[in-house]
């Protein structure tokens, strides 16, 4: 580990700085990716945005065709107020969320109310929202506790419409069991939130199950799609009618992305299985399915050791490689 800590430390540098970057070029702002059919629209509160200066996850809520998905927390709500105040005349006919996490959802029935538009949510989600869990205190400090939802819910286990056509909704658990992600089949684009967050990411929440988010990415495999737009301000695409947008458009294939974090997901599982198999500890299968050698495993270090102690172990590496490994191995 002392061998590598320098390699790992200047990594964690050169990755902070570029945060702090991307965070300072999209603060508060909107992004036109297609014209009149999708935009990001950058939230952020004090105590939340330490997180994207911290680890890189900006927080954005998306538009799509009248559609508004993940319209951020509590604590965002002024700058989700200024965005829907410079688009008077945009249409907000639905509001939903990908998934439950107060990041996503503290201001599903403040957005609705606010432009008399229609909630729609999956049953998994709704019983959710009408009904929150305790936070962990620093997760409540950054985002705020979420209100319970109440009023009129309308079911999208399926579909949501918008004028012209609809967004499907998939099933897609994983990084939490709640999770789906909506695709529109017509235009090829798939809204992931969570589901996708960076190909290496490896400090995973508590509420991760590794072996259902390898069945999920299998699954959205077999779509047809060529542009991703993740739940924290980037979007993944090589399509020509998307402006370059620096700092929001990678130009990278997002079906490769893709396969790429599943064969990175799939490796930490068969490497920690192995270690058990053997008769190693769990902080030993942990070490062995993140291996020196590997170029994410002394990148990923820093920010992942920050990540464990800053949220006093709700995320972690060993939170990751728990849910990946078979039950009786654990």
């Amino acid at each position: 580990m002392f061998r590598w800590l320098p390699r790992s430390a200047a990594a964690a540098a050169g990755e902070h700085v570029h945060h702090v970057h991307d965070y300072l070029r999209t603060y508060r702002r909107r992004f036109t990716i297609l014209d009149d059919r999708l935009e990001l629209w950058f939230l952020g509160a004090a105590t939340a945005d330490l997180v994207p200066l911290l680890f890189g996850e900006r927080f954005a809520a998306v538009w799509y065709r009248g559609v508004l998905v993940d319209p951020g927390s509590v604590r965002m709500r002024r700058s989700l107020r200024s965005h829907l105040t410079a688009r008077p005349s945009w249409p907000v006919t639905a509001v939903t969320a990908t998934h439950a996490h107060e990041e996503h959802t503290g201001n599903l029935r403040w957005a609705a109310d606010h432009r008399q538009a229609s909630l729609h949510l999956p049953g998994s989600v709704a019983g959710q929202v009408r009904a929150p869990t305790r936070l962990p205190a620093i997760r409540a400090f950054a985002f705020g506790t979420p209100a319970p939802v109440t009023g009129t819910v309308h079911d999208s286990s399926e579909a949501i419409p918008f004028p012209g056509g609809r967004l499907e909704v998939i099933p897609a658990p994983g990084h939490s069991s709640d999770h789906v992600v909506l695709y529109d089949r017509q235009q090829r684009i798939l809204l992931v939130g969570d589901t996708f967050i960076d190909t290496y990411f490896s400090a995973s929440n508590a509420e991760t199950d590794g072996t259902a988010w390898l069945a999920t990415l299998e699954r959205l495999l077999s779509l047809d799609f060529d542009l991703m737009v993740e739940g924290h301000g980037r979007v993944h695409t090589l399509r020509r009618d998307v402006p370059d947008i620096p700092g929001v458009v990678v130009r990278e294939d997002p079906r490769r992305l893709m396969e790429n974090k599943l064969r990175f997901l799939r490796g930490l599982a068969e490497r920690a299985q192995h270690a058990r198999d053997r008769g190693l500890s769990f902080n030993r299968a942990v070490a062995e399915a993140f291996p020196w050698e590997q170029r994410p495993s002394w990148e990923r270090l820093i920010p992942d050791e920050l990540a464990r102690l800053t949220s006093f172990g709700e995320f972690s590496r060993h939170r990751l490689v728990r849910s990946l490994l078979a039950s009786g191995q654990r």
